[in-house]
């Protein structure tokens, strides 16, 4: 074999090694979260009326507000929404009472909730939106940037109405 024949095969061993340990790096730094996604969905099919998963979302809001929240379709083919309480340790909280689905049409879609930030913060930049609990109630959870400044903004899933003031962000 000649040798610049060699250094090519080394180096696309090497290339190919390199990709391997980052996939494997990957899936092990991802392996806690995906384990709790399949935990959140097995919890609301089995303690909801969850059918297909379309979307999940995992929300973190203090120490005890940590929720995987599942949209998809029930046994019906109607949209709903499953909130499954986390606790410290990773894990799904035991019982019925940890997991409450709504049904879509009967709280504010992702999309009505858009185009009524676009309408109350025109020019703002939605950094993030994804369901979650704040103080109590169902909430879409809204990071977002306006006149230069960063902010969280939740609105009561079940009406669209904000929930206490905004979270204004110190600069940095």
């Amino acid at each position: 074999m000649k040798k610049r024949t060699k250094w090519i095969l080394l180096s696309v061993s090497g290339v190919l090694l390199v990709l391997l340990a980052a996939q494997l790096y990957y899936s092990y730094v991802m392996s806690g979260i995906w384990n709790e996604e399949r935990l959140a969905i097995q919890a609301s099919k089995q303690h909801g009326d969850l059918v297909t998963t379309a979307k999940t979302y995992k929300s973190v809001w203090g120490e005890d507000n940590k929720y995987w929240v599942i949209s998809g379709t029930d046994q019906n083919q109607e949209e709903i929404m499953v909130w499954v309480k986390f606790t410290e340790e990773d894990l799904p909280v035991p019982g019925e009472d940890a997991v409450a689905q709504v049904k879509m049409s009967s709280g504010k879609s992702e999309a009505q909730i858009r185009d009524q930030i676009h309408q109350e913060l025109p020019g703002a930049t939605i950094k993030r939106l994804l369901p979650g609990m704040y103080e109590g109630d169902y909430a879409w959870q809204l990071h977002y940037g306006h006149n230069g400044q960063l902010g969280y903004r939740f609105y009561r899933f079940e009406d669209g109405n904000a929930i206490g003031d905004d979270i204004i962000l110190p600069h940095s």
